[in-house]
This record gives structure tokens, C-alpha cells and sequence, in this order.
């Protein structure tokens, strides 16, 4: 597998919510101390309603002809899927939401993952907007904001810098993106967690 294949695979857009809940309570330790008894059950919503299901919609949907590969290529064929990938955050954060209110620093973050899917579906049926920018420029806004609330994250936001930019060059690269595609992903994957988070962790 080439080098660019992986990086697209390992950065992919599907697993930003899991891996911002996971370094978000790692880095936290007294959020994860709060809901530390519903841990397991969180892991479990958030894997089935992020990236089980939409899968399996998205699987259906192909064997009906409504999309045409996995990657999507053609941005009309994403609103769709994008949209009914809303719908199961969307269930899974209401199926979290009494234990959320223990951590409205992860309920802020999966508002934000909403919108953002949310914002790519309406943008997706006009423009050819980089998901995989926009996943990973949401998990570097809320690393800004919990630098600027909490401190101590500033490493972490370094490193998800780096690879946002390297992952900016790999999609340029494999041709599936312009740079104002990945810039524009980028930048308001940024600004709807960074914005998100501010307004609504009290």
C-alpha cells in the first residue's frame, strides 16, 4: 500500500470523534474521572454511531446505486450519506446525553462533529469540500480551545498541526482535492469545534 493510500486511511474523516473522545479523556483525567462508570458504554455509542453505521448505510447505499465507491469522489453522490451520518451522531449523542452532562467539554465536541457533518453535507451538494480536512481541522479546533481554557494540550496541538498539513499535501497529491478545497475544509473544521467549544463548555 502506498504511503499517501495509509495516511488517507489511517487520517480518515470516520474516526476524528473517536479519536478526539479518546485524547480528550487522556488528556482530562478528572472528565474521565466523572463518567469513568459509563466509559465502556460511551466507546461503545460513539464506535457503533460514528463509524459502524454510517458504514453500513454507506455499504446499502452503494449496493442501490446511490453512491458509487466508498471514497465518493463525485461530491454530489456525499450529501446524502453525509447528511444520514448526522442522523446516527446525531442518535448517539442523544443516547449519551444524560451522562454527558457530567462532561460538557465531550458534549461541546460532538455538537461540534454535528455541525460539521452537517455544514459538509449542505457545502457537498454545490462544492467538492475536503472531509477528511474538515475531520481533522475539527479535532485541531478543539485542541485550541482546550489550550486556551485548559492548558497542557499544547503538544498535542502541534502534532495534529503537522499532520493536517502533511494530510493536506497527501490529498493534493492523489489529485481528490485542490488547495482551496483542503484549505477551506480545514479552516472551517477549525472554526466550528474552536467555536463550539467556547460558547457552549460552561
Amino acid at each position: 500500500m502506498q504511503l499517501s493510500k495509509f495516511i488517507s486511511i489511517v487520517l480518515h474523516p470516520i474516526f476524528m470523534p473517536l479519536l478526539a473522545l479518546y485524547l480528550t479523556l487522556k488528556t482530562l483525567p478528572y472528565v474521565a474521572f466523572e463518567i469513568s462508570q459509563y466509559l465502556n458504554y460511551i466507546y461503545g455509542i460513539v464506535i457503533y454511531c460514528t463509524i459502524i453505521l454510517p458504514l453500513l448505510i454507506l455499504f446499502f447505499l452503494m449496493k442501490k446505486g446511490r453512491v458509487s465507491s466508498l471514497e465518493m469522489s463525485n461530491h454530489k453522490e456525499r450529501s446524502l450519506p453525509l447528511f444520514i451520518t448526522a442522523l446516527c451522531v446525531s442518535l448517539g449523542f442523544f443516547m449519551l446525553n444524560n451522562i454527558l452532562f457530567y462532561a460538557p467539554i465531550l458534549k461541546a465536541e460532538i455538537i461540534g462533529a454535528i455541525l460539521i457533518i452537517i455544514f459538509s453535507a449542505i457545502i457537498s451538494k454545490f462544492w467538492k469540500i475536503s472531509l477528511h480536512l474538515l475531520g481533522i481541522g475539527g479535532v485541531v479546533g478543539i485542541f485550541i480551545a482546550l489550550q486556551l481554557m485548559k492548558g497542557g494540550v499544547l503538544h498535542l496541538l502541534l502534532i495534529f498541526l503537522l499532520l493536517s498539513g502533511i494530510l493536506g499535501v497527501v490529498r493534493i497529491q492523489q489529485k481528490a482535492h485542490n488547495h482551496t478545497q483542503v484549505y477551506v475544509g480545514f479552516l472551517l473544521g477549525v472554526s466550528v469545534e474552536l467555536i463550539t467549544l467556547l460558547i457552549l463548555h460552561q
